[in-house]
């Protein structure tokens, strides 16, 4: 019962984490390669001990090695953009002088 209980929560996990790794959160991908990991240690550890020998755990270390292929490699070779912030800044001082004008537009009555 428990082995199959980490092994489901291993491939989910494992999945879950190459999914993770291929979208643009691929930092966020590390949580469930370490969930994973650890289903298929616990897996392989119960298999050991009951002599039996099953393919899912080199399928869970699979999906598990190509996510962390992924994620490093996204983390090694992405590189983060930085825009003009000039324009921004100009943006941001437009915004603020019309939100001004905005709350100055504003009657407040004051008989409450």
């Amino acid at each position: 019962m428990s082995k199959k209980l980490f092994i489901i929560l291993g491939f989910i996990a494992a999945i879950l984490a190459v999914i993770i790794a291929v979208t643009p959160l691929s930092n966020l991908a590390v949580a469930p390669i370490i969930v994973a990991f650890l289903s298929g240690l616990i897996v392989l550890f119960l298999s050991k001990k009951h002599k039996t020998k099953t393919k899912s755990i080199q399928y869970i270390f699979l999906l598990v090695i190509i996510s962390l292929i992924l994620t490093i490699y996204k983390g090694v070779f992405s590189t983060t953009k930085v825009g003009d912030t000039e324009q921004l800044e100009q943006r941001d001082e437009e915004n603020l002088e019309d939100s001004k004008e905005i709350l100055e537009d504003i009657e407040i009555d004051e008989d409450f």
